[in-house]
């Protein structure tokens, strides 16, 4: 009697400790999920960067998708904030992640995660039609099906499988 006791307050004890350490699962293809595309700077069309912005886990998980050729190689990391961080801090330290680092003072992330090259895939791309680049020259836009698969745990951090697709405009040779 005195064991199973023992094994019920010990099972117990354990439960919650396991709710002390609880897992955060990121879901990139959440609907309500804030998104922030880049396709464009002061010099003209450039490489597409995809921000997905998960405010309440202080996180945000950015897609690069390249396009220097039509290829479209996919990259991304996985920035993790301090709990204080406001919305406006991670709205402001995306902003110069690619402009003139125009605000000062931002939050800086407490970590970054890598995410592993054979966890980030093109799965197709659609030729769409011919655009402007200005200055920079013509470019087609393609419209790029992506997705980040089986990326492993950062600690506690857990990234969702996701699909999505995003405008990379690839300049085109010549004009």
């Amino acid at each position: 009697m005195k064991s199973s006791a023992f094994i019920s307050q010990l099972a117990a004890a354990l439960i919650c400790l396991s709710s002390l350490n609880a897992e955060v699962t990121l879901d990139p293809g959440a609907k309500d999920l804030k998104k922030i595309d880049v396709t464009s700077s002061m010099m003209g069309l450039r490489d597409t960067l995809r921000f997905y912005v998960f405010e309440k886990e202080k996180a945000v998980l950015r897609v690069r998708i390249d396009n220097q050729t039509t290829q479209f190689p996919v990259s991304a990391k996985l920035y993790v904030f301090a709990e204080g961080t406001t919305a406006e801090g991670l709205a402001k330290w995306i902003n110069n992640q690619h402009s003139d680092g125009l605000f000062p003072g931002v939050p800086e992330p407490k970590s970054t995660h890598e995410i592993p090259a054979a966890s980030c895939v093109m799965k197709s791309n659609e030729r769409g039609e011919e655009v402007d680049g200005g200055p920079s020259g013509q470019f087609t836009r393609y419209k790029v099906v992506f997705e980040i698969k089986d990326v492993p745990a950062f600690g506690d951090i857990r990234i969702k499988d996701f699909t999505d697709s995003a405008a990379v405009h690839v300049k085109i040779q010549g004009a």
